[in-house]
């Protein structure tokens, strides 16, 4: 059976966004995949008007979601709740990762599984991870039916270009994305001590951060809110990207080092280890002693570092943006036409 639609029943898919917070990963994501979708398929993003503060907001958030039109709505990650009300024959949901019940107790928690995972998951005939980590952790948070739980891994945007290590004389330049607990930034501290780096961190830290760092005394500095030019100029201006997160849903910033052309140290735990293939040198993110001589052997061997760029110029192949798009593309099609999944990855 072809995968084509006639023309009348080619299905428009909307994409719908959390509340506006300038281009951040979800929303990279989401536009490349636009961008790459084949000519049957017409896609446009809503972004949420309310922001994901407080329960009328979000609950105004979800009923607005309801009157976005397509035939087939695609809630694309984070703000779940916006699913709520969207009709289940024609919902598709991303669940990038599992990480904020994980850190929350007590009341919060029951409220995120029931509003972020239970009843969204509920209304979503797909729902779509990015990595079988991600997978096994959500069967494990809610009882679902695993055949509609398909695994599609991000792309990383085409926008990210590659440029050449630089060539320096003075301390190599640490690029750390993120300040989440999950980044694991005090532990970073503490494999950086007494090394010749300057750290460069996007996003706000933390006071216990800052104070990890200053006990540290790594040399860093931080911006938040960046553009995505800044961004892209914060991958070209460091040496080697660290990214020893504790948990991760897909680790995008991975491919965008691959993508780049920049060695990175990261965790030897799923799904880090199976995004970033042999590109990449791993320690325990829970051992100082594992992380420091990971980073140690990139710092004095620029010949590691200059391998550990090609095997990740190899291995960012996998992630590119028409390949993304065609496997939604593929879901988008039986969902529009009530098609059975498993055929989705066929």
């Amino acid at each position: 059976m072809t995968e084509a639609l006639s023309r009348s029943t080619m299905p428009t898919v909307a994409h719908i966004l959390r509340p506006d917070r300038g281009v951040f990963s979800i929303e990279r994501v989401s536009r490349d995949l636009r961008a790459g979708l084949p000519a049957d398929i017409t896609a446009r993003a809503w972004v949420c008007p309310y922001p994901s503060r407080g329960l009328l907001p979000r609950l105004r958030g979800a009923r607005a979601a309801r009157r976005v039109r397509g035939r087939v709505l695609h809630m694309t990650g984070d703000a779940h709740y916006l699913a709520l009300f969207l009709p289940r024959a024609r919902t598709v949901l991303t669940v990038h990762d599992c990480d904020a019940i994980h850190r929350a107790r007590g009341l919060k928690r029951l409220i995120l599984w029931l509003v972020w995972f239970r009843l969204p998951l509920a209304r979503a005939a797909a729902v779509v991870v990015p990595s079988e980590a991600t997978r096994r952790d959500l069967l494990k948070l809610v009882r679902i039916d695993p055949a509609k739980v398909v695994m599609i891994e991000n792309p990383v945007s085409p926008s990210f270009g590659p440029s050449p290590l630089r060539s320096h004389g003075g301390p190599l330049h640490i690029l750390q994305i993120g300040t989440k607990a999950n980044k694991n930034i005090p532990r970073l501290a503490a494999a950086l001590s007494g090394l010749e780096v300057r750290l460069f961190i996007v996003g706000r830290p933390s006071a216990d951060q800052t104070a990890a760092l200053a006990a540290a005394r790594i040399k860093f500095h931080w911006a938040e809110n960046l553009s995505e030019e800044a961004l892209h100029e914060a991958y070209r201006a460091c040496d080697i990207v660290a990214f020893c997160s504790l948990s991760e849903g897909f680790g995008l910033p991975l491919v965008e080092a691959q993508r780049v052309g920049r060695p990175i140290v990261t965790s030897n735990r799923a799904p880090m280890t199976d995004v970033a293939g042999q590109g990449a040198e791993y320690a325990d993110p829970e051992n100082i002693d594992d992380m420091r001589r990971a980073f140690v052997r990139l710092i004095e061997s620029p010949a590691r570092r200059a391998e550990l760029v090609a095997l990740g110029r190899e291995n960012v192949r996998r992630y590119s943006a028409e390949r993304a798009a065609e496997a939604h593309a593929r879901l988008y099609r039986r969902v529009a036409r009530g098609a059975p999944l498993a055929e989705t990855e066929a």
